[in-house]
């Protein structure tokens, strides 16, 4: 009856979790609600090659892993140093803690529950609690540049966006210039036009952002992928994350 009610890994007695994202909805501790951290929620992925990764609002964790009979195990953790506040911390320290305890495992179709103790995490698919936004309608803010592995960040005082449109344009605005041209999507790329923008001279950080959007517009082909809100546009070696918000 249990098994029934549970998607396993055949002849194994354990769920397949591997290419799954799970965010928190609840944590018991002791059938007490356990408040998280204001502004922050649990998330646990689990890929195909068996590794794990978490976050809980500030660190991230990640270690290979295994379920065996419904229980987690883990090995070789390796986590983030950044400076957190105290709370944080400790709520950081707290989950890679429980992570490592050998909880149990359950999923029922999109809901996964890990326990141990008197400690009760209840987690829902990342695709059911935060569905992908589609490409087509929001406004995609740039949040950063991404040039080979290294991510930095875009000044505060530049704001740079891009908004798809059903008729196949993309509205842009590169934090100093703004105009539009062709954008057609494919299933996993997109192809630009001609993007036709206004001569305003930029200096400074508006015109590295600038520099930084145009780079991967003109680009003859460029890839594509939505997760939750983040967009990220790449071509080889370098790319472009985007944040999207519903077109006001």
């Amino acid at each position: 009856m249990l098994a029934a009610g549970c998607d396993l890994l055949p002849g194994s007695g354990s769920p397949d979790l591997g290419g799954r994202e799970f965010l928190s909805t609840s944590v018991l501790v002791g059938g007490l609600a356990q408040p998280l951290v204001d502004g922050t929620q649990i998330r646990i992925s689990f890929d195909e090659e068996g590794m794990l990764a978490a976050h809980a609002g500030c660190n991230h964790f990640g270690a290979m892993y295994r379920i065996d009979g419904g229980v987690l195990a883990i090995t070789g953790g390796a986590m983030t140093e950044m400076g957190c506040d105290p709370a944080l911390s400790e709520q950081d320290e707290w989950l890679f803690g429980f992570l490592g305890s050998q909880p149990q495992v359950r999923l029922s179709g999109d809901e996964l529950v890990m326990e141990e103790d008197e400690t009760v995490i209840t987690l829902l698919d990342r695709e059911v609690a935060d569905p992908d936004l589609p490409l087509i309608g929001p406004v995609w803010t740039v949040s950063a540049i991404i040039s080979n592995d290294a991510v930095s960040s875009v000044p505060e005082d530049v704001i740079a966006t891009l908004v798809f449109t059903e008729e196949q344009l993309v509205m842009v605005n590169t934090g100093c210039n703004s105009g539009s041209g062709r954008a057609e999507v494919l299933a996993d790329s997109i192809r630009f036009g001609d993007i036709a923008l206004t001569r305003v001279a930029c200096e400074g950080s508006a015109a590295e952002m600038e520099d930084a959007m145009l780079t991967v517009l003109s680009a003859d082909v460029v890839r594509y992928e939505v997760d939750a809100n983040v967009l990220e546009l790449s071509i080889a070696g370098y790319g472009l994350q985007l944040i999207g918000s519903p077109l006001q």
